[in-house]
Formats: C-alpha cells, structure tokens, sequence
C-alpha cells in the first residue's frame, strides 16, 4: 500500500522514512523545549536530586530499622536507584496524551498527516536523558550515602544498562500514553504501574521471592532485566557477560513498544468514534 503527502503525491518508503525521520526530530526538539521552558528550575532539581534520595532513603532506612544486615540494604539501595528512573520514563511520557487534552491540543494533534509513531516518539525521546540522569544520581546517592562500593564496577556497562533502561522503560509509558486517547487520563495507570514496577521487578527482592505464578509477570517488565544488570554490572561483570540480560531486556522493550503501537491505533479509532479526544 503506497502513502501520499498532503498534496496527495504518491511516496516511496525512502520518502516515508525521511519524514519520519523529519517528525521525529521536530517533535523532540519542540518537547525539549517545551519542557525547559514549561518546569521551572526548582522542578529539574526536584527530578533530579530528591526523587531519587527520597525514594533510596526511604526503603533503606526501612531497611535498617528492621536490622537487614548491610549486604540486603545495599541490594534494596542499588534496586530504588535504577526504578527511581520509571518517574520520568513512566509517569512524565505517560502524560503526554493527557497533557494534551487538558491543554485542548490533541484534536488538532491526531488530524495533522505526521507519522504518529515518530510524532509521539519523539515527544517522549527527551525523557530518555532526563530518565538516564536521575538513575545516575540515584547511583551517586547509592555509593556516597549509602556505602555502595563501585570498587569492582564495569562502568562501560553501567552506562549501557541505565541508556537501555530508560529507553526501554519509555516504550511502557508510551504504552500507557496510548491508554489515555480512550480514558480521561492515562495517570491513574501509570501510578498503579509504578508500584507494581516496585512490587515485581527485583528493586527491593529477588524475583524469585514473588509466588510462581507472578514470576513470569514479573518478566515482562523492562525493569526485571535492568535491575538485574545493573547489579551484575556493579558486581564487576563485563559488558560482554551482560549481553545476554540487555539482548532480553531490549527485546522485551519492542514487544511493549509494538504492543504499545497496536493500542494506539485501536484507541485512536475507538476515540474518534466516540468523541474522547476533547474529554478531559
């Protein structure tokens, strides 16, 4: 099936990639802008540096007053460091839809020609570095605050596992962002999400602590295979022997990200029946 532009001229794929492409770098250009000048400088810092030592503190204080010896706290500190990053990868992507229905732009959004797989995609790309940078500092908490010890750690791999992470862990909000074309708003799943990500993806135990059959639930979810490697990689395990997890986790984020793209097109069409775009 051949596609046509606005002025109804048949393009070829090259064509089609190319404005993909070109979508797909307006629209990450227009949200990273839009975020800086939209958040002012106290909600950045925040982000950054107090979601992530809220969070560690919280389940590693809990940790010590239950007198976990110091091996299972810097396990439970290492886990909160990596899923503090489901904040902005999750919840912030996850609101796009929503954002835009509250600020009435969604109709005029889901009629314009552009690629919807690049246009959403890149909005949300921005927070792959955003993402990226809070799991850094959450690291930094994890060894100065908390005794970590990076003595052993392949640092080449840690900054592959926390880059592959955040990505894959987008490809869910931008699944749950597709949720929010039907319902009101997508923030209501994405929060339930969340602590389901703190429940079942090994941040505060191991997997394998979770009755049987909510293990194969539990790898699902992106953050399963980024925990454990994070772990693996601070341990001193190379890139090399992390290449099995990351091939897995990679994976498991482009069955989401397909899954993701195949509720959107359905929820687009369910909403354009029913008249949900402008429902807020």
């Amino acid at each position: 099936m051949k596609s046509t532009d606005s002025s109804g001229a048949v393009l070829s794929a090259n064509s089609r990639l190319r404005m993909a492409y070109r979508v797909f770098k307006g629209a990450f250009f227009f949200g990273r802008k839009g975020l800086i000048i939209w958040d002012s400088w106290e909600m950045w810092v925040m982000q950054i540096v107090i979601t992530p030592i809220a969070q560690i503190g919280f389940f590693a204080f809990l940790s010590i007053y239950l007198n976990y010896p110091s091996s299972v706290t810097q396990y439970i500190v290492i886990g909160n460091a990596i899923q503090s990053m489901s904040f902005s990868a999750v919840f912030a992507v996850a609101n796009i839809t929503s954002q835009d229905k509250w600020q009435g732009t969604l109709p005029s959004t889901m009629v314009t020609p552009a690629n919807r797989v690049a246009l959403f995609i890149g909005r949300a790309w921005f927070q792959v570095l955003l993402s990226a940078l809070i799991a850094a500092a959450g690291l930094v908490y994890a060894a100065g605050l908390f005794g970590v010890s990076f003595a052993s750690a392949d640092f080449a791999g840690v900054a592959v596992v926390v880059l592959l992470t955040s990505v894959a862990m987008i490809s869910f909000g931008l699944l749950i962002s597709a949720v929010g074309l039907y319902m009101r708003t997508a923030l209501i799943v994405a929060n339930i999400f969340l602590f389901v990500t703190l429940l079942l993806s090994g941040v505060n135990f191991p997997v394998s602590a979770l009755p049987g059959w909510l293990q194969p639930v539990s790898w699902t979810i992106p953050l399963t295979y980024g925990t454990e490697a994070i772990r693996m990689a601070i341990a001193g395990s190379s890139l090399s022997a992390l290449l099995p997890v990351l091939g897995e986790e990679a994976l498991d984020g482009l069955i989401v990200m397909a899954i993701g793209y195949f509720l959107f097109t359905g929820f687009e069409s369910l909403s354009r029946k029913t008249g949900r775009f402008e429902e807020y």
